[in-house]
């Protein structure tokens, strides 16, 4: 766990008097839920230069106080579920500190009340939730590959921010099941910050592929890709998925022969069926870029890739950020190639190349 605690958060120590110790659980948790929401709310309308980290510090000291009581109250139903709500809205501002006292609350008075919370591992870009028993060993080395794709990621591309919401931590909410029947997804539904929802059948390691050749680490390499932007609206998926397949097949590439990754790598050889490499030599993408299909949009992205550069790629994705181009829903940046096809231009400083890179985009 690698977060740096904010001054308010030493609950702990927090002298109280005998009338505050009186818990009152729906209104201590409402009290709390509150405050995290309305703190979200707030930085959503203007979130400047503020990140994450920074805003636990502007939770009420009455909130504060009022989880100080749950956390002294003897366990019952009603306080056990106040917790568990408490300890999720902790998570939507990635107040560990927080997150952690109440977890281990949780694992004294109601294991059961625990499991459902889960366990976290909160780093500097990113919350990663683990559901269904995955314990901190797991949690702390999945978080090491995400870190290791974020750095790939920015090696690449250089996109400037993730979250939908600037300023917010990337989510990763991962559960174990006894087999994977969805594949890991974007899940664009929260207010304040941008999640992915992750299947795993092994809580000893994030292994992939799994025995029934679930590409997961392609997965989470390919999700985080809509992360950074959909295109289109929500009824019209402009680029046919392939955008964040060719992100995720880069990232892999780029990952699986970099010496500094190989380490990370290693129970994760999806490089042998997902790869940039791959993809160039695919029958269906013997075709001239278009927007008709995967295949033609792929191409089109491939030929942008070796014109302009990931690099410049991520110059133009984080200049129609800057100028807020496209539209947004709930917060979701949904952008079209015209808009990718204009910030190209500006972003390219040589007319020839320029020009060339236009004629690419049908």
């Amino acid at each position: 766990m690698m977060s740096k605690l904010p001054r308010l958060l030493s609950i702990g120590l927090i002298g109280l008097s005998l009338a505050q110790l009186q818990a009152d659980p729906a209104r201590d948790s409402g009290n709390y839920v509150e405050a995290i929401e309305k703190v979200n709310a707030v930085h959503a309308k203007k979130p400047g230069d503020a990140r994450e980290g920074d805003l636990a510090d502007k939770v009420p000291r009455q909130a504060v106080v009022g989880l100080a009581r749950l956390l002294r109250e003897r366990p019952s139903e009603e306080i056990n579920a106040a917790l568990v709500a408490c300890g999720e809205a902790a998570l939507d501002l990635a107040i560990e500190d927080h997150f952690l006292r109440i977890r281990k609350r949780l694992l004294e008075i109601d294991p059961d009340s625990a499991a459902i919370l889960g366990d976290a591992a909160v780093r500097e870009r990113f919350v990663v939730r683990g559901i269904g028993g995955l314990g901190d060993e797991f949690l702390d080395d999945f978080a090491d590959l995400l870190d290791g794709v974020l750095d790939a990621y920015e090696e690449v591309f250089g996109f400037a921010e993730w979250s939908k919401v600037p300023g917010k931590k990337i989510r990763i909410r991962i559960h174990l099941e006894d087999q994977i029947t969805r594949p890991p997804h974007f899940a664009p539904q929260f207010p304040y910050h941008s999640e992915i929802d992750m299947p795993v059948i092994n809580a000893a390691g994030f292994k992939s592929p799994t025995p029934k050749g679930q590409m997961m680490f392609y997965g989470l390499c390919h999700e985080l890709g809509h992360l950074i932007a959909m295109w289109g609206d929500r009824r019209n998926q402009e680029d046919h998925h392939a955008w964040a397949h060719y992100t995720g097949v880069v990232i892999v590439e780029h990952m699986a022969t970099s010496p500094q990754y190989k380490k990370l790598l290693a129970d994760r050889r999806d490089v042998r069926w997902r790869s940039l490499s791959m993809e160039r030599k695919k029958p269906e993408n013997a075709i001239d870029p278009s927007g008709e299909s995967k295949p033609g949009v792929m191409v089109l992205l491939i030929k942008l890739h070796d014109l302009a550069g990931p690099k410049m790629i991520g110059d133009a994705m984080n200049r129609m950020d800057e100028e807020d181009t496209g539209h947004r829903i709930n917060h979701v940046r949904y952008y079209s190639f015209s808009d990718l096809k204009k910030a190209l231009g500006e972003v390219c400083d040589d007319r020839e190349r320029r020009e060339t890179i236009r004629e690419v985009f049908p």
